[in-house]
């Protein structure tokens, strides 16, 4: 399954850098002005549904798309519920940056099997950087998909040393016992970018409240490598698709942070959502 799955995430980032100097939004979802859907992003959504028709056909399976989340109205669980195996994509993260020819902008997959973590992928095609979760290894590829590609084992438990903190300044603030010889918050206002250097050991966390799609490949990835999702008002641990933690829409119900058990007691002390 992941090497059809690796194989489709090449020619969805192949399609992408390819189209990116000349893609135009062609509509946004709301108000909000990063809420831009773009053609790059509905020909990748189709070529993955057709992907996993064609190689999957024999497994009872749903997709959950961004691009066609809203199909399935107030059912989702329902539906989620009654299939074996899930699916979980976002086209385009940071469709924003991809549309102003910003290098941080990715894709990612994740499978689930009965809403468990199975397998995940990450890829930044313009930056040429992959990682994901096999279904017993992860792997760190630089230069991913070319004749020199450097792969590289992450091993469970490597913790970061970077002082980076990801979350979006709207969402979350500093408190007072916030220094800059501790951390720095930044954002590079993409879900995937931000967890890819998480997992790959160069940024100590990442604060988020978003949608499943964005972390469909972080989910398999952390749960193997140890870092966690928490739920920063509580103990409870993001490790699957559940209504616990998602609403209809598979947005969080809750504020969380990406990070290693170890760093969550830090992170909390620095940081903290906005009301």
């Amino acid at each position: 399954m992941i090497d059809v799955l690796l194989e489709f995430t090449q020619k969805a980032g192949k399609y992408l850098r390819a189209q990116q100097k000349n893609i135009k939004p062609i509509l946004n979802k709301s108000a909000s002005v990063e809420s831009v859907v773009t053609k790059a992003d509905l020909y990748v959504s189709n070529l993955f549904e057709k992907t996993i028709k064609k190689h999957f056909s024999y497994l009872n399976y749903l997709i959950i798309d961004e691009e066609k989340i809203t199909k399935f109205g107030d059912d989702v669980f329902e539906k989620i519920e009654a299939s074996e195996y899930q699916f979980v994509i976002d086209p385009v993260d940071g469709t924003l940056q991809y549309t102003h020819n910003h290098p941080l902008y990715g894709l990612t997959v994740g499978v689930y099997k009965n809403r468990k973590p199975l397998l995940g992928i990450i890829y930044l095609p313009e930056l040429n950087e992959l990682t994901y979760f096999d279904g017993k290894k992860a792997w760190w590829v630089q230069k991913a998909f070319h004749k020199k590609a450097v792969k590289t084992e992450l091993l469970p438990g490597t913790k970061s040393k970077a002082p980076l903190i990801f979350g979006h300044h709207w969402l979350w603030k500093i408190s007072d016992k916030f220094s800059t010889s501790k951390a720095l918050l930044v954002d590079y206002y993409s879900a995937v970018s931000q967890s890819f250097y998480c997992l790959t050991g160069r940024a100590k966390g990442y604060c988020m409240k978003l949608n499943l799609w964005d972390i469909a490949g972080t989910i398999p990835l952390a749960d193997y490598l140890g870092m966690k999702i928490h739920e920063y008002a509580s103990d409870k641990i993001y490790d699957g698709i559940s209504a616990e933690y998602f609403n209809p829409n598979m947005s969080t119900r809750s504020y969380a942070v990406l990070c290693y058990p170890e760093d969550f007691a830090e992170i909390k002390s620095l940081i903290s959502p906005r009301k």
